[in-house]
């Protein structure tokens, strides 16, 4: 088995090869029969494969759980029973590649779905940043374009909030500037929501943010 640890991002990037019985998938960072994927639970339900999961790491992916496999199947449905919209859970997945009209990942592995804690989502993409510096290095490749988006994927609550602080000279920050520093604004204006149920935030005028201090 060949590990390929990857944003969802690297996706739309990636190639499916067939090599004989294989299903493998290409991507700048190598040739793998497995995809390792981190991210914040977003929704999962019942279908009559298997569990749908949806996870966000700045992008978003739906997969189906356990179509083939009734071990993973079950921790999916564990994990559908205890699972609130708005609940802050992280999900490792585990899956291969397949394509079809068009690329899916296939989550049947034993242990392909493991709930994991913010810190260990978090290091993920650290290591997967750090990794991927090495890799560039030692080939000789530009370092790549590190800029705000991709620093900002593996974001909390808090972090957007200490980012529209920064931001703010006065007269708050426009929700518009916030949303355009990351690649899924879907995900970011679902925290600002989030932090405006909470007390965190308030809008002074319509569209303009600002912490409550």
């Amino acid at each position: 088995m060949n590990v390929l640890f990857l944003r969802i991002k690297d996706l739309k990037n990636s190639r499916y090869l067939r090599e004989g019985s294989r299903n493998l998938l290409e991507t700048e960072f190598g040739t793998g029969d497995t995809v390792a994927l981190c991210g914040r639970l977003e929704n999962i339900k019942y279908t009559q494969y298997g569990p749908r999961v949806w996870i966000n790491d700045g992008n978003s992916l739906g997969v189906t759980v356990g179509t083939f496999n009734k071990s993973v199947r079950k921790d999916a449905q564990e994990i559908m029973q205890g699972f609130r919209a708005g609940d802050e859970k992280y999900l490792l997945l585990y899956g291969n590649p397949y394509e079809t009209d068009q690329l899916y990942i296939n989550v049947n592995h034993a242990n392909g779905v493991i709930p994991v804690s913010r810190e260990n989502y978090e290091r993920f993409h650290q290591l997967l940043r750090e990794s991927r510096r090495y890799i560039r290095e030692k080939l000789g490749l530009p370092a790549g374009d590190e800029t705000t988006r991709e620093k900002l994927t593996a974001i909390t609550n808090s972090e957007v909030l200490d980012i529209i602080k920064e931001r703010d000279r006065g007269n708050g920050v426009r929700m518009e500037d916030v949303l355009n520093l990351f690649e899924d604004r879907k995900f970011i204006e679902d925290k600002v929501f989030e932090l405006m149920e909470s007390g965190a935030l308030y809008e002074p005028k319509p569209g303009i943010l600002k912490a409550i201090i």
